[in-house]
């Protein structure tokens, strides 16, 4: 069934039939009386979706009855004070948040299979010590539609079904062995050669007999989640147990041997804490504005913010929490993981900017750092929000932090070509601000390499050459605060394993067998772009 787009008095709804999958409040305008306002940033993914909207119609002033959530009774109205809200029980983002994992499709959250037969307990106790009415036996193919699953260790998963449909009293929060039960995703990983699952990305050689499984070539599964690591390895975690003797789902295998299809990203919660309407201490929020989220819950992401005040603000798929069964929240930066990569994202840029014909004078390959000694201070540039003259083979820190002349110049942060006089120049103040942001991040990797030389792919992308060479819409190269880059002779997995630990909350990290990505966005995001 298409979808189509319905105005009323108070919203404009994405419909599918008679009810709406997402919604975005109308708020009164604060210069005009008789005029009502929306943001309509967070219409961007219902055009992008496999069944766009084709049609509207508009009902303004009929004063009927405002459609029902699909699947579900009518969430409570935002209140006016709340400008962010507009999607309050629905999937759709929140407006000025990028699309995240979505990518077009609209999704009422996550789902679970039953593996095999299995109880669902209504309590986290033995089965032998609970009532008959306690426990439900789900047969093996059993589908449920969930919000979220939290992972409670010792082969035990929380499980909260979007709608209370087990047993004869209503309850959304169910206990479940969890190798019993799959998450159902698109990642798929498909083993080329015969290959060994492994506890740790070491050689085979290496490990003892216990933390190796051996896999045969044309063995798929599907996974929860990927990330680099070192040795060339993927980090894996499998949606289902591999066997019936052996129930871990965290593994590590050789990335030569597997081959790994699909994207999603989801929101880990590495400890206890409270999401929030608003970025600041929970004291400060009423119960309704702020609802507690335990470690080792995850969510599918539907889309992120920047972070402010320690806090980003996330839209989660498919899982509506507190009072107001709200979708999006903000949640404090070190209590969080973003793991996984969006639809969409797979750069290629080495440099060729979509301005330059291909039968142009070629750009001389990227140089790696430092920069010569300024005898030629390269072409002249222009930087927002800098005053003075600056030119293309000038550092960006003439000092950098360890009192040493910089070793990246501006050149390569704008991808400067000589040859054509071409630059991308920076959209404003702020791109020329993440710029120095993450060269003092590039300053402290070229520093822990011994003052190994540095290549640069992929600094700074204005809109036009990000979009020519696939990279994420909401790239964070659009801010100039993210560097894909090369060290010679040191692998990339390599790189990011070691890189990991020391850059924590700070920002994005990621790798391709090609190029290491890094970025200051202010909170932790991990992943692998698969190739």
């Amino acid at each position: 069934m298409g979808t189509w787009v319905k105005e009323t008095d108070e919203a404009i709804y994405l419909m599918q039939g008679s009810q709406w999958l997402a919604r975005i409040q109308k708020k009164a305008s604060s210069t005009n009386p008789k005029e009502q306002v929306l943001n309509v940033e967070g219409m961007r993914e219902w055009f992008l979706r496999a069944d766009a909207p084709m049609a509207m119609t508009v009902s303004v002033g009929a004063g009927g009855d405002e459609p029902e959530r699909l699947g579900s009774t009518p969430s409570p109205t935002p209140e006016a004070d709340a400008p962010w809200e507009e999607t309050t029980g629905s999937d759709a983002a929140a407006p000025g948040i990028p699309v995240g994992t979505s990518g077009g499709a609209l999704t009422l959250g996550a789902k679970l299979r039953v593996k095999k037969a299995t109880y669902f307990r209504r309590q986290p106790l033995p089965l032998e010590r609970l009532a008959d009415a306690d426990k439900v036996l789900l047969s093996q193919g059993s589908v449920l539609d969930i919000q979220y699953y939290v992972d409670l260790g010792n082969d035990q998963w929380q499980v909260e079904l979007r709608e209370p449909t087990l047993g004869s009293q209503p309850q959304k929060t169910w206990w479940v062995y969890a190798p019993d039960v799959e998450m159902i995703t698109d990642i798929t990983l498909t083993v080329t050669r015969q290959t060994v699952f492994k506890r740790e990305p070491k050689d085979s050689s290496q490990l003892p007999a216990n933390s190796l499984l051996a896999v045969a070539p044309g063995t798929r599964f599907h996974l929860i989640n990927n990330k680099p690591a070192a040795g060339d390895h993927a980090e894996i975690e499998l949606a289902v147990a591999p066997s019936a003797q052996e129930t871990g789902r965290q593994w590590f295998v050789y990335k030569p041997d597997v081959k790994i299809e699909g994207r999603r990203e989801i929101l880990r919660v590495k400890g206890d804490t409270v999401f929030k309407t608003r970025p600041v201490q929970s004291s400060e929020l009423s119960t309704e504005d702020k609802v507690l989220v335990k470690k080792g819950t995850v969510f599918l992401l539907n889309s992120y913010a920047q972070p402010a005040q320690n806090h980003v603000r996330v839209a989660i798929q498919g899982a509506f929490l507190g009072p107001r069964n709200l979708t999006t929240w903000f949640a404090y930066v070190p209590d969080i993981e973003l793991e996984g990569t969006s639809v969409g994202n797979n750069p290629n840029d080495r440099g060729v900017t979509p301005t330059t014909p291909a039968t142009a004078t070629p750009r001389p390959a990227a140089r790696t750092s430092p920069p010569p000694p300024p005898v030629d201070r390269g072409l002249r540039i222009t930087l927002p929000g800098l005053s003075g003259t600056y030119y293309s083979n000038d550092p960006i820190y003439p000092v950098n932090q360890y009192g040493q002349r910089g070793n990246f110049t501006w050149g390569e942060a704008l991808h400067v070509n000589r040859a054509t006089g071409y630059y991308r120049k920076p959209a404003n103040a702020a791109v020329v601000q993440g710029i120095l942001r993450v060269a003092r991040a590039m300053e402290e990797i070229r520093r822990m390499y011994g003052d190994h030389p540095i290549r640069i792919n992929s600094w700074y992308r204005d809109p036009a050459t990000n979009a020519a060479v696939g990279g994420a819409r909401f790239s964070r190269h659009l801010s100039g605060d993210a560097v894909d880059f090369v060290i010679p002779g040191v692998s990339c997995f390599n790189a990011y394993a070691r890189l990991s630990p020391w850059w924590g909350n700070r920002g994005g990290l990621a790798s391709s067998s090609v190029f290491t990505h890094i970025d200051v966005r202010g909170y932790r995001a991990r992943w692998d772009y698969g190739y």
